[in-house]
Formats: structure tokens, sequence, C-alpha cells
């Protein structure tokens, strides 16, 4: 039984909350806090970080990334008095707040609750943050409103309490109902796309399932199909369903080999498949006639809605860091041009809906929204990187920072960028910021180079999701910061999005050797 076993075996995450709340009103130094208390505080969202020593992490809940102008304001009132002006938005349409002490957490916790959002289970071995499609229930090609699935999911998760506080690893979940496959399905351990089929002689729409995606790790993996039709209604048993079987039978020996992948490389989709049904206790379906067309967009600009004179807004959060003044402008623009809602998405950027035509041209005259772009150059609309070295101890470099300079110096060169470009960069090979999956993918390294160690990435490019899904091919290995424009602009000149090309290794300006 490897640490971390042990651990939730000896107490489930849970159970921390006294403890938490002591260690709080006792100012308990952090050093002093046992380690497993501190692992056990992830099953409310709090994380303690080794690179900001005495200061937490906290992370959300934000089922579909669906915020009310209230609890947006809440949010940037709480990073303004207690996370020094900033938050993240992170790939899974949820946002986390940094710089908060321990003393300060359970009055923080009190007010996100009094607002609507919770933080349970949003860490370790527990279902993170449900995604959909940020448009769900305003998109005029929207095959199925899934907003109240993913509010069932989640109030069936935190509802069966400590029946799923102790999973092999963490879960996964992503349900769309547009053609876009918006919570890019094949990524997650369990998505359900838009599909059709024959019922009793008539079309009924549900979803396909697919099972086994995980990108982190040494060996990543696409999603592939359970070949199962799922009907709305029921989504949610099934999801219980597969939870159980992976609680049940997911390895647990090793820690880098317990996510559901490694159960279905061992069974089988068809073993797998005949377990839930045995969990459910009726048959299942096989799968349908997949809707889904193509990958999402980055949802950025103005969009018409279904329902005329409507028109949603995206606008562009650069590497998904906001400051809490931007968060309270946004709400205030929400509430002035929409109906007080901000929408995440997977991108790390941010929606407001429902504009109406009249006040459309007044919102884009608005000086936040030259700050947020609504139509930010090609090479940073699709321009997406995770936490990095300033708050994450796994990432070898700072990835925000690189990730900015690398789009200044591009858009420097007059590089042109095609159209639906993706540069996805990760600090490590937790993958985080989805580097498997971009035209360019980049993950940090450390390189010696004439006795001091530089930061520098391994480059990967041609990855892709939908029916021609692949992940991306390895390029260059320890590619120091000052070269990789160059290599950049070469990959964007003789690639398409999703093609990967055979180049030639470049040269390093000194004697380099990885030290990650």
């Amino acid at each position: 039984m490897n640490k971390f076993e042990a651990m939730k075996a000896a107490k489930d995450g849970l159970d921390v909350w006294p403890d938490l709340l002591r260690h709080a009103a006792e100012r308990t130094p952090t050093e002093e806090i046992p380690a497993e208390d501190l692992d056990r505080m992830k099953w409310y969202g709090v994380f303690h970080r080794r690179q900001t020593p005495g200061f937490f992490m906290l992370r959300l809940r934000i089922p579909g990334g669906r915020l009310t102008t209230e609890q947006v304001r809440v949010l940037a009132a709480i990073a303004n008095d207690h996370g020094r002006g900033t938050a993240d938005i992170t790939t899974r349409q949820n946002m986390q707040l940094r710089w908060l002490t321990l003393p300060e957490i359970p009055g923080i916790l009190a007010r996100l609750e009094t607002a609507g959002i919770t933080t349970r289970q949003s860490g370790m071995d527990n279902v993170r943050n449900f995604v959909g499609c940020p448009l769900a229930g305003i998109d005029g090609g929207e095959l199925y409103d899934t907003t109240h699935l993913i509010a069932e999911l989640q109030a069936a998760l935190l509802a069966a309490h400590k029946r799923f506080t102790n999973l092999p690893r963490k879960f996964n979940v992503a349900i769309s109902g547009c053609r876009e496959d918006c919570g890019q399905a094949q990524t997650q351990d369990l998505g359900f796309v838009p599909a059709a089929r024959e019922i009793d002689g008539r079309r009924a729409l549900g979803f396909n399932v697919l099972v086994g995606g995980a990108l982190g790790g040494s060996s990543p993996r696409l999603a592939t199909p359970l070949d199962v039709f799922v009907r709305p209604a029921d989504v949610v048993e099934f999801f219980l369903a597969l939870l159980s079987v992976y609680r049940d039978h997911g390895p647990r020996e090793q820690r880098t080999k317990a996510r559901l992948k490694w159960l279905l490389a061992e069974w089988g989709e068809e073993r797998l498949r005949h377990a839930v049904v045995e969990e459910l206790g009726f048959p299942l379906l096989t799968a349908g006639q997949s809707l889904t067309t193509h990958v999402a967009g980055d949802h950025l600009g103005t969009h018409h809605q279904r329902t005329a004179g409507l028109k949603y807004v995206g606008l562009h959060v650069a590497e998904g860091r906001i400051t809490a003044a931007q968060l309270g402008e946004l709400a205030r623009l929400a509430d002035e041009y929409g109906t007080s809602e901000v929408r995440l998405t997977i991108d790390q950027n941010v929606v407001i809906p429902n504009v109406t035509s009249a006040r459309l041209a007044r919102l884009l005259c608005e000086p936040l929204l030259r700050e947020l772009r609504p139509d930010p150059p090609a090479v940073w609309r699709g321009l997406v990187a995770c936490t990095g070295n300033d708050y994450c101890h796994f990432s070898l470099i700072d990835t925000k920072s690189r990730a900015v300079e690398l789009a200044r110096e591009l858009e420097a060169r007059g590089v042109e960028v095609p159209a639906g470009t993706r540069i996805n960069l990760s600090g490590c090979v937790h993958a985080c910021g989805k580097h498997h999956i971009g035209d360019i993918g980049l993950v940090g390294a450390g390189v010696r180079v004439d006795g001091r160690v530089e930061e520098a990435v391994d480059v990967l490019a041609g990855g892709r999701l939908g029916e021609e899904s692949r992940l991306a091919s390895p390029v260059q290995e320890n590619v120091l910061m000052a070269d990789l424009p160059a290599l950049a602009e070469t990959l964007l000149g003789e690639c398409r999005p999703g093609a990967a090309p055979a180049l030639p290794a470049l040269a390093h300006s000194g004697a380099a050797e990885n030290v990650a």
C-alpha cells in the first residue's frame, strides 16, 4: 500500500474538516501541520503550495463554468481582500484563488457557500469539476441542453458523501450536447458526446460514451468508445455505476498507474461495459450515430445565439490569469449588457451571454474589452498554459511568462499564425496545459548550459481531437527559450493545424544537458 492509500485508509478526506478548523483557529504554523492533514485538506479544495510557504490555493467547483454576476463579485472581493488581486481560470472551466492563509480559509469558504459555490472534493482522488459546452442552452446548433445534467451530476456526487471520496486517482468528466465537443471528451476519463439512435422505431437523442482518456504522465491516452448509448435520463445513473466500478476495481498499487485508463488496459472495453451493466442492473444500448462534427472553437468574439436578437461575446483572458478589478468589471458588464451571467471556457476565457443587438455596440466600446479582447490575434487566441512554477512545485518552468514571451516574439517577427492553431504549454508531464493535443505542444524541461541550469521545453506537434484524433508527435527535446521562437516559426510555416512536420534538430547555443 503506497502512502496515499494508507493515508486514505486511516481517515477519509472529508473527516479532516475539524482538524482544518482547529489549525486555522490556533494559527498552527504550516510546517507543524501533519503532512497527511495537508493532503486531506485537498478534499475541501485547500492546497498548500510549496512554492509559496505558508500560503494556500483554493480550488472551486464551478460545474459547466457557469457563474452568476453575484458569484463573480464574491470571487473578485476574495481575490482583492486575500489573494493579492488575482485569480486563475483553469482548463476545466474552473477558478483557483491564491495567496490565502489558513486562518482566513474557513471564513472564505463560508462566503463561497453563501454565494452557492462549493470547493468540496475538488482535489486529490475525487471527481473533478464537470465540464461541458459554455454555450449550453443558447447555442443555435445545440442538440441537447446539458445544463440540468451537469447540475444533477454535481448534486449526485456531493450527495453521495463518502461513497466516492476514496477513488484510486482523480476522475475527469465531460458532457456536451452541442456538435463541437466543447468538453474535449477524448481527454477525459468519461466523456458523453451527443448521438442519435433508433429506439422502438423512433429517433432518440442521447449520448455515446468515451472512456479512458488522460493526458498526464508518461503514457498519455485519448478516450475510446465504450460502444454504449445512454439516454439523458440515465446519464447520472451511468456515471455513478462507472464510478463504482472504478472505485472497487481500479488499480491502487502505483499512483502513476491508477487512472481509469489502466483498468481499461487490463480489462478492455467489453469487460468494463459488462461490469457497468452489472452495477446498473439494466442493459445498455450499443452506441448510436455520433452527431459531433468538429472539436470546439475558442468561443471568442461576437456570435448569434439561438434566440433572434441575442448574441454572446467571448473575451480573451491571457493565459487565464485575471485580476480582481477585471472580475468586478466583468460582473458589471454582464449585468448591464447581458442577463447577469458569466461563463468560463476550457481555453481559460470568459463569455458574456444574452447581449441584445441594441446593446452590443456599447459593450464593444467598454474599456475592459481593450484588456480582455474579443478579437485577439491568432497567436494569442489558441494559447493555453498551466499554472507554472511560480505556484506549482511540479512545473519546471514559468509557463505563464514563457507563453506570453513566445506570443510577443512571434508577433514581433510578423509570423503568420493559421486560424485555429493551438499552442499548449505544460510545465511538466502532468500535462495540465494539455500539450499532447496542441498543434504545437510544449512541455517544460531544465537544461544545463555551460554549467548553469536554464529553462527549456520539449517540443511536440500535430496533436488533434476529433475523428482523426492523435497525440502530438515529438519534434525536439531541450529547446532553450531563446531558440523557441525560431523553431515555432518554422513549425507554423510548415504545418497546418493538426499536422506534424519532420524537422531537423535545432542547434543549441551551448553544450546542453537535460537536468529534469
